[in-house]
């Protein structure tokens, strides 16, 4: 049931995420994409746009379209593919003693909400105010992924935490009279912890700093980085964001170009707030592929910055980074 469910946000995204789970910084080099777009499937959703936002009473139950692996230009093989290895390792805590009742409703110790989906359609137990509008674009996903495969989902519940660091530790539950680990969904995970990873909110959009959903900002990414060649941007490496919500970050500033010191980086400290007021004019991800080299550094946990790096400086998703 879960993994039906999480194969199924994993081709929505379309995107392979399991996000970084240790502190550290990467220096992503750019290279030129090559042209190799993606294969596009549409489904129609028989959904148009009203008042109300709601779709029609008529609304298909079931899946209209034939879909299958090869769909998604996945080439035949007789190995598990990536993304099922990845299921398969987040859920095997539970491979042996199943998850109980019991084990489902501890996890609201730190949940956000509960969702359960119910013969296709979602109801949400909220428990309390998550950062921003999180929990509200990760429910949007959710739902997008009903409207694109009508009836293929079964019904399911789950608990889900929409902070940044992992809270399910591995060692609380090494004993052989341990309860077993909550279930407990959130956007990253390391190797210390159970939590269950799940693709992060941005991927539909993070209104609060004016970021795009998905599939729209990945052409504007695309056209930036075709806008100039590789040779002719500046040989430094670039990093902006807020440095305050980890340590490393503070020590990724002492870098930074200086009366005595150049070290071939550009760091700048991004505040958010007085972007907000300013209309977000100096935060155009797709205008950032002016330097030859990119820094992806985690903050609080890992950090959503890496799948735009990724998409700034590969053009296409295909082309596989370098990284030092």
């Amino acid at each position: 049931m879960i993994e039906l469910f999480a194969f199924s946000i994993i081709l929505q995204s379309n995107f392979s995420v399991h996000n970084i789970s240790r502190n550290k910084t990467v220096i992503i080099v750019s290279r030129k994409p090559q042209n190799r777009p993606p294969k596009r499937i549409t489904t129609p959703l028989n959904c148009v746009k009203n008042q109300t936002q709601t779709c029609p009473t008529n609304y298909p139950k079931t899946s209209q379209t034939q879909e299958s692996i090869s769909d998604y230009s996945i080439p035949p093989t007789s190995t598990c593919p990536d993304y099922f290895r990845w299921i398969h390792e987040d859920l095997s805590p539970w491979k042996v003693t199943g998850i109980t009742r019991d084990m489902l409703e501890r996890a609201n110790q730190t949940a956000h909400f509960r969702l359960i989906l119910v013969n296709n359609k979602v109801y949400i137990h909220k428990y309390k105010q998550s950062i921003q509008t999180r929990d509200v674009f990760t429910i949007w996903g959710i739902l997008q992924l009903l409207r694109k495969y009508p009836g293929r989902l079964p019904d399911l519940e789950l608990m889900f935490d929409c902070d940044d660091r992992p809270v399910i530790r591995s060692r609380d539950y090494s004993g052989p009279n341990n309860k077993g680990p909550p279930p407990l969904f959130r956007y990253s995970g390391d190797r210390w912890t159970m939590d269950i990873v799940f693709p992060d909110w941005s991927f539909w959009g993070w209104a609060e700093i004016n970021i795009k959903p998905w599939e729209s900002l990945l052409r504007e990414l695309k056209e930036g980085n075709n806008g100039r060649n590789w040779v002719d941007r500046e040989p430094y490496a670039y990093w902006k964001g807020n440095p305050f919500v980890a340590e490393t970050r503070r020590d990724l500033l002492t870098c930074n170009l200086s009366d005595k010191h150049d070290w071939n980086a550009r760091l700048y400290v991004q505040d958010w707030i007085l972007e907000s007021k300013q209309g977000f004019q100096q935060s155009n991800l797709a205008s950032q592929c002016a330097h030859r080299y990119k820094i992806y550094i985690e903050g609080y946990a890992w950090s959503v910055s890496e799948k735009y790096i990724l998409a700034l400086f590969m053009g296409v998703i295909y082309n596989p980074p370098l990284i030092i």
